[in-house]
């Protein structure tokens, strides 16, 4: 889920499907797309982890989609990849910002990665076979809590037999999964809490009802004190953003099909019973994810 965006506006719900990207010479294999909201602290780390890929600049692109009002050319001082894509307008929220960067993407494949967070070694590497047999793939995802520490690991791929990604478990891993995927296969991201959430289960519903999990590809998310997740009365516009997703689901205003909606929906409610059970037992807690990992494991 987002850690650094204000809060959302009205929803959107389109296709990007055959969109073509705006650049189209010399397209990269992948390209990366980083929604920038007072990132200046941290943007630096999330580069350095894409940079560590060990990936040459021509078969990965970066693109900073940026959404307040600072400018961050400095940013391509760690690569000539990189690219800060400017919106119209400040604080738009993370949705539309990252659809800004897939319309300015021209990779074959979309990666999507948060300006607080980082990839770990080998990260695309592990993804990337993957992604091209199935169209669509996820790495496990590794929450880091505020001081740096370990906290938990959402998703088990390790020691099975050809794991995958259920939709299912979405609603029995209540936190984030980012995907590497064909840029065919993306929808819109809605504008709306939980955003990045809904686009991989919309996304996953199209190819199927999964995905492969690869253990080897982590995406450490890291928490932040300062995020808007954080702040009071998240919660409850969380709450009403899964409900809404459900609503949309059920009425056919999603690119879910309908042999997958009930599903869907049912991994929507079961992160909602989730998010409820916080706001009424997680008050001592730091945040949702400390909560989670006491109660989970």
């Amino acid at each position: 889920m987002d850690k650094k965006y204000p809060k959302s506006g009205k929803l959107l719900v389109k296709s990007i499907n055959r969109i073509p990207p705006i650049r189209i010479s010399q397209m990269p294999a992948v390209s990366v797309i980083i929604p920038v909201f007072r990132a200046k602290s941290t943007l630096e780390r999330a580069l350095l982890s894409v940079k560590a890929q060990g990936w040459p600049e021509k078969d990965i692109e970066i693109i900073l989609s940026v959404d307040d009002e600072k400018k961050y050319d400095w940013a391509k001082t760690y690569g000539s990849n990189i690219t800060p894509c400017y919106g119209r307008k400040p604080a738009t929220g993370a949705g539309p910002a990252r659809n800004r960067g897939i319309l300015a993407a021209s990779g074959q494949f979309l990666a999507f990665l948060d300006a607080d967070d980082q990839w770990a070694d080998g990260y695309l590497d592990a993804l990337y076979p993957a992604a091209k047999t199935h169209g669509l793939a996820f790495g496990q995802t590794v929450i880091h809590a505020h001081d740096g520490s370990r906290l938990m690991q959402l998703g088990d791929a390790a020691g099975r037999n050809k794991p995958q990604l259920e939709i299912d478990h979405f609603g029995h891993w209540p936190g984030s999964f980012h995907p590497l995927m064909r840029r065919q296969l993306t929808p819109y991201f809605l504008n709306q809490p939980a955003q990045d959430v809904f686009h991989a289960i919309e996304s996953m519903a199209r190819i199927g009802q999964h995905a492969p999990l690869v253990a080897a590809a982590r995406y450490q998310l890291n928490l932040n004190s300062g995020s808007v997740t954080a702040s009071a009365g998240f919660s409850h516009r969380l709450d009403r953003s899964y409900r809404q997703m459900g609503q949309l689901v059920l009425s056919g205003q999603t690119q879910v099909p309908r042999a997958s909606q009930f599903r869907v929906i049912k991994a929507l409610q079961n992160r909602r019973n989730w998010n409820q059970r916080f706001m009424r037992d997680g008050h001592h807690y730091p945040s949702f994810y400390h909560f989670l990992a006491d109660v989970i494991t």
